[in-house]
């Protein structure tokens, strides 16, 4: 899940603690009379549609909204049931077969149907939508040729009707692959896979610029998002907050929340968001770096592990950056080392691969070629055929309104000009722009952007980088990754997974589409007064995966 400078909560802990609440009367066993939660999600939303969600303050709100068929255990080391009751594997591993759980409704009370969830699969594969986490779904029988498919041709909704998705009857959807894909059961569980009502979306029809209106962040989307989960947006104030309520129409496999409102307020300054928190405003948010000395003994602090890696982002489909040797100088003059100690204050790992500590295919010793070193760092410079009065004016694109990105925006700045000679010069935006623009590849360097594990396996962060991949913000296309990573995905045994996995590893390494910074260690502040906090490896903000289980206390 792209992480950009925003909050990501993940680890593989559990910790006590959770749910919060305005102060008020209290009843019987020491619960706050107003179970009301407020918490911080950092940006606005682009976007309501599960189809087409990327970041993390989008998955925030569509975890709780939509539910997939799967999900992911407490321990993260498996999937459980969640809009599904189960599912079965055939013997060719080609054929999954989900088993809805029966009398599960809508928000608006309509029941929830398997041609609900063909609808919303179709739609991720549709080249029209242009979903941003297709490549996850291109495994299902037909799905690359058609995603591949011009969005004007005339035989595409055909074509889409060819797709391995089907409806066996009202509590039965089934996906045929291509090929057997272990890690599949894994892409049931994000919350893309969501199902989508083509009724509601025919309701709304399409704005001026062809959006499906039925998804727009505006204030009448407690009527037009309809969803299937815990929760139902009653609320939206834009560019400020967005207010989520129990669906009272919710029947499936959680047990019913105790929270009666979550607030997602979108303060983009954790500066602003951690004041917020001390006055008793928000009842969790992260620690701003400045403040790091400060909380180290607090009993309200929450270290968070995180599987999430960070990096620099060159755009390789522009000068300098097309130029591969470019790209290598500037990612060996970089020391990470010290980043983490001084930046970070110790608040991380410092890495130079892709996949995080605590992962499978975890390899360190293949980040040389990204290695801390100023003498090769030139020396690629000068392979490169450009120098360093040349790059002057190279602009390094960055959340200016977050005031952790503009530090690490000045120590990459510092360190290009103190080991290559390069006058690198800070190009902040706004957290929202920042994103659009990586997206459209108007840019020239920036970040940090980064990934937390949709899952855990490889795959979810090898095929960020494949070719045309809506998740991959650089432009980027290597053969021989290409390759690596598509026979990765495909291998059933592990050996041979791991051998793929490794060449696709040192590759990027090597080619360097991005500089590799850090894995993050999260700090939060949670109120004493926050019960039953469940923190699973991919929650958004802490605990929206065990919603279920928070309670407010007696504050």
């Amino acid at each position: 899940m792209q992480l950009g400078t925003g909050i990501r909560a993940l680890a593989l802990v559990t910790v006590a603690a959770f749910v919060a609440a305005a102060c008020g009367g209290t009843t019987s066993g020491g619960l706050a009379s107003a179970q009301e939660l407020r918490v911080n999600i950092g940006t606005e939303p682009g976007t309501f549609d599960p189809g087409l969600t990327q970041w993390v303050y989008e998955a925030a709100v569509d975890r709780n909204v939509f539910e997939a068929p799967l999900k992911a255990s407490q321990d993260f080391k498996s999937v459980v049931p969640n809009a599904a009751d189960s599912f079965s594997i055939d013997s060719t591993g080609t054929v999954y077969t989900f088993k809805l759980h029966p009398g599960a409704k809508w928000s608006d009370g309509v029941p929830v149907k398997a041609a609900d969830f063909v609808y919303g699969w179709q739609r991720i594969i549709d080249p029209r939508l242009a979903a941003l986490y297709s490549a996850f779904f291109l495994n299902i029988k037909n799905a690359a040729k058609v995603n591949a498919m011009n969005p004007k041709d005339p035989g595409l909704d055909a074509a889409i009707q060819t797709l391995g998705l089907k409806a066996v009857d009202d509590n039965t959807f089934q996906v045929t692959l291509e090929a057997p894909a272990g890690y599949f059961k894994w892409v049931a569980s994000l919350w893309v896979a969501a199902p989508v009502r083509q009724d509601i979306v025919a309701k709304y029809g399409k704005d001026s610029s062809g959006n499906d209106k039925w998804a727009a962040v505006a204030a009448g989307a407690p009527q037009s998002v309809i969803g299937n989960g815990q929760f139902k947006i009653s609320e939206v104030v834009p560019k400020d907050h967005i207010t989520l309520v129990p669906n009272p129409n919710y029947a499936g496999n959680s047990p019913k929340a105790t929270l009666t409102k979550i607030t997602l307020f979108e303060i983009d300054d954790e500066t602003v968001a951690y004041a917020k928190y001390k006055s008793g405003e928000l009842d969790m948010a992260t620690v701003p770096l400045a403040d790091t000395a400060a909380v180290k003994s607090s009993s309200e602090l929450v270290k968070v592990p995180e599987l999430t890696v960070f990096w620099v982002d060159f755009n390789t489909k522009v000068a300098p950056f097309d130029n591969v040797k470019v790209r290598q100088a500037f990612s060996q003059a970089i020391d990470r080392d010290t980043y983490v100690a001084s930046v970070l204050q110790g608040r991380g790992v410092s890495s130079s691969t892709l996949i995080p500590k605590g992962m499978r295919n975890y390899q360190p010793e293949l980040g040389t070629a990204q290695k801390f070193d100023p003498t090769a760092a030139k020396a690629a410079l000068a392979a490169s055929g450009e120098s360093a009065t040349a790059l002057t004016g190279i602009k390094y694109l960055y959340d200016s309104n977050s005031p952790t990105g503009k530090t690490i925006a000045e120590y990459v700045q510092a360190q290009l000009k103190t080991n290559l000679g390069v006058n690198v010069v800070l190009d902040g935006t706004d957290s929202k722009t920042e994103s659009a623009r990586l997206g459209k590849l108007q840019y020239q360097m920036g970040g940090p952007s980064g990934w937390g594990a949709d899952y855990p396996d490889s795959q979810d962060w090898f095929d960020i980088f494949l070719t045309g991949s809506g998740n991959q913000f650089n432009g980027w296309s290597n053969a021989t990754y290409d390759a690596a990573v598509k026979a990765g995905d495909a291998a059933a045994d592990d050996t041979t997974r791991d051998t793929q996995y490794a060449t696709a590893e040192t590759t990027i390494v090597s080619d360097a589409p991005v500089v590799f910074l850090n894995q993050r260690i999260q700090w939060w502040l949670v109120k004493p007064y926050v019960k039953g906090l469940n923190v699973t490896p991919n929650d958004d903000w802490l605990g929206d995966l065990s919603t279920y289980s928070i309670q407010i206390g007696q504050h």
